[in-house]
């Protein structure tokens, strides 16, 4: 594909993205897309077939930002610094939204869980993967006595997940920081995080 047709396409994959933060995947119509882009609907199927394909396009797209985040995020000194930085990250990068959106993919597993497999098994390897790579800094994080080490990584790692998920779910959901601050404070000691070193 030539290099417009590249930036057509990166067009409707992020346009949709954001459609699909404002309204969720069964409320944004291909209408809703092309009024957005300014394009006709016979365009739009020149670059994708149909909906479903579109949004699967559009989820892969965000997927490679999301996970340049989280490996972003994870720098640090050592692997519990590493842990920290990562949660402090995920609360900065909300608020800047001013805690609008939420997760596209906890949004998606919410919406598509019971309609569409396709897309929910997508979405479980992004959260998969992402419960790995925390597994693996948490386990060297146990090795040097940064947390606790009475559970297992993986298991840890998706309670992490899952406790993070739902502090960006109500943090939305009343429009203020607190829900997710407080979630990543209580996180920060049920691990056993140790403060970072000065």
């Amino acid at each position: 594909m030539s290099t417009k047709g590249n930036k057509t396409t990166d067009k409707i994959l992020d346009s949709t993205i954001e459609l699909i933060f404002q309204k969720g995947i069964e409320a944004t119509s291909i209408s809703d897309i092309i009024t957005k882009i300014g394009m006709s609907k016979g365009s739009l199927y020149f670059h994708f077939p149909d909906k479903q394909t579109l949004v699967s396009k559009a989820l892969s797209r965000y997927e490679k930002s999301f996970f340049e985040f989280i490996s972003a995020s994870l720098q640090g000194n050592s692997p519990g610094e590493k842990l920290e930085n990562f949660l402090e990250s995920v609360k900065r990068m909300h608020k800047s939204k001013n805690y609008s959106g939420g997760c596209i993919f906890g949004n998606t597993a919410l919406e598509m869980a019971d309609k569409n497999d396709s897309l929910s098994q997508k979405v479980k390897n992004v959260f998969d993967r992402w419960i790995s790579m925390l597994s693996s800094i948490i386990n060297d994080a146990q090795k040097t006595g940064e947390i606790r080490s009475d559970l297992n990584s993986k298991i840890l790692a998706g309670f992490i997940v899952s406790s993070v998920e739902g502090g960006i779910m109500l943090s939305r959901l009343e429009k203020k920081g607190e829900p997710l601050s407080q979630t990543i404070s209580a996180l920060k000691i049920m691990i056993c995080l140790k403060q970072k070193r000065q």
